[in-house]
C-alpha cells in the first residue's frame, strides 16, 4: 500500500488592520490673524475667487467647495457639478444689480509656485475651475449694503466638465473635477450651538497666504434688524470675505461649516458672519438646492431666489 501525503495546512488569515483612531480636535487656542499651519482638508477645499463686474476690477473673495448630498452631510460625484459656498456680494453687485464675471476658483492657492496671486494657473496645485453660475438671495439683490447684510451667503456652481471648466495644476493626477480633487465640506444648515469657530481665508494683505482666526463666537447687530454671528477678536481683512466659518474643527482639518465672513468695521477688528440656519429665517438652504438642481443660465450669470 502507498501512503499519501498530509493535506497542507490551510494557508493563514489574513491579518486585518485596526482602523486609525479618530482624529483629535484641533486646539482651541484664541488667535487674532495667522498663517494657517495646519494643512488638512480645510486647505485644500478652501480657495480664491477672482471676478469682474462690467469688465473692471480684480476683485478678491475666498469661497469653500461643500458636500453637495445629502442636505450638505455627504458627497453626491453623480450630479455633474461641485458647489462652492461663499457671500453673496462675491456674486453679485447689489449697486450694478449684476452677476460677477469671469469668476474663478483656486483652491489651495497658498501652495502656489508664484510669490503672489496670479492668472497663471500652471502655478496652482490644483489648477484653476471657471465658475459657471451663481446663486443669491432677492433680499441681497433688491436692497444695498448694509441693509442687506442678512442674506450676504450665496453659491457658485462649477459644471464637471474638466474640458471646459478645469485649467492648469502641477499635482499629479487631477481629474479637472472639482470636488473629486478635493475633499467638499459639511454644511449645516441647522446649526445651533454657539461654539468655538475657526474663520479661514485669503485677506489680501497678505497674499498668497492662507489666514485664519480662532476663538469663541458671539452675535452683534451690525444693522438694527438683524443679529449677526460675529468673532469679537478677528482680523481677517478684505479678500477672506466668503470664507469658511468652521466648527467640530480635527486636526485633519475636517469640521462643520456653519457660516462664512461678510463684514467688520473700518476702525476696529472683528469678522460678522450671517447665519445660515434655516429655522432662524436664513435662505440659505433654499440657494443651496437651487444650486443643487438649476440649469446653467448663460450669460444671466446666475438666479435670484
Amino acid at each position: 500500500s502507498t501512503s499519501s501525503e498530509p493535506p497542507p495546512p490551510p494557508p493563514p488569515s489574513p491579518v486585518s488592520k485596526p482602523p486609525p483612531p479618530p482624529a483629535q480636535a484641533m486646539r482651541r487656542q484664541v488667535v487674532s490673524d495667522k498663517n494657517w499651519p495646519h494643512g488638512g482638508n480645510i486647505q485644500l477645499a478652501t480657495g480664491k475667487i477672482l471676478f469682474e463686474f462690467k469688465g473692471q476690477g480684480d476683485f478678491v473673495c475666498s469661497g469653500t467647495v461643500i458636500m453637495d448630498g445629502s442636505n450638505g452631510s455627504s458627497p453626491n460625484e453623480r450630479n455633474g457639478r461641485s458647489i462652492i459656498q461663499t457671500a453673496a456680494h462675491c456674486v453679485y453687485n447689489d449697486v450694478l444689480k449684476e452677476f460677477a464675471t469671469k469668476a474663478m476658483f483656486i483652491p489651495d492657492q497658498v501652495s502656489t509656485k508664484g510669490v503672489s496671486s496670479n492668472s497663471d494657473c500652471n502655478d496652482d496645485k490644483l489648477g484653476c475651475w471657471k465658475l459657471s453660475f451663481g446663486v443669491v438671495s432677492r433680499g441681497w439683490a433688491d436692497s444695498e449694503f448694509p441693509e442687506n447684510v442678512g442674506y450676504d451667503y450665496a453659491y457658485y456652481v462649477v459644471h464637471d466638465d474638466p474640458h471646459t471648466t478645469h485649467t492648469g495644476g502641477y499635482l499629479r493626477g487631477l481629474t479637472g473635477i472639482l470636488d473629486h480633487d478635493v475633499d467638499a465640506v459639511k454644511i449645516d444648515f441647522d446649526y445651533r450651538v454657539k461654539d468655538f469657530t475657526f474663520a479661514l481665508g485669503y485677506s489680501s494683505e497678505h497674499d498668497p497666504n492662507y489666514r485664519y482666526c480662532s476663538m469663541d463666537q458671539s452675535t452683534i447687530f451690525g444693522v438694527s434688524w438683524y443679529e449677526n454671528l460675529w468673532l469679537d477678536q478677528c482680523g481677517l481683512g478684505a479678500g477672506a470675505s466668503g470664507g469658511p466659518w468652521i466648527a467640530d474643527m480635527d486636526e485633519n482639518g475636517v469640521g462643520t461649516l456653519f457660516s462664512i465672513n461678510s463684514w467688520g468695521f473700518d476702525d476696529k477688528i472683528g469678522m460678522a458672519g450671517p447665519s445660515l440656519r434655516t429655522q432662524d429665517g436664513s435662505l440659505a438652504e433654499c440657494l443651496y438646492r437651487k444650486a443643487l438642481k438649476a440649469k446653467d443660465p448663460g450669460r444671466k450669470g446666475g438666479y435670484v431666489v
